[in-house]
């Protein structure tokens, strides 16, 4: 059940988010082998110059400031490995499918807990 939710300015040139939605969730479903169905992604945009970074606004995302702000959010029981596993592929994956650099991507992990969660119609548990 990964959940991963990105924040951006609005790119200048033109970038296809469901197209870059589609292949993020993908590449998380086949390096973490979890069904695609597991998979949510979503995507919000700032509004120009309301991102601050080193004292600075701008009006739409830059490729080396202003980092795309990621993130994730997956079960406890996931181990470290699997968890920075899941982290580098999100940041490979946006830095191959957008005009930003690996190095432009800020990324956190929240981990989420069993009778933690509500999905499919009820409160979800699971074995530790």
């Amino acid at each position: 059940m990964p959940l991963i939710r990105i924040k951006s300015l609005p790119f200048a040139q033109e970038v296809n988010i469901p197209a870059t939605l589609g292949v993020l969730s993908k590449a998380v479903s086949e390096t973490s082998d979890i069904d695609l169905k597991h998979v949510m992604a979503t995507w919000d945009y700032l509004s120009p110059h309301h991102y601050a970074h080193n004292g600075k606004v701008v009006d739409c995302q830059p490729d080396k400031t202003h980092p795309l702000l990621v993130h994730l959010i997956a079960p406890n029981f996931n181990t470290e490995t699997q968890i920075a596993t899941m982290l580098e592929v999100i940041a490979n994956t946006l830095a191959d499918v957008l005009p930003v650099s690996k190095e432009n991507i800020f990324i956190n992990f929240s981990p989420a807990y069993s009778d933690g969660i509500y999905d499919a119609g009820h409160v979800v548990e699971w074995d530790d």
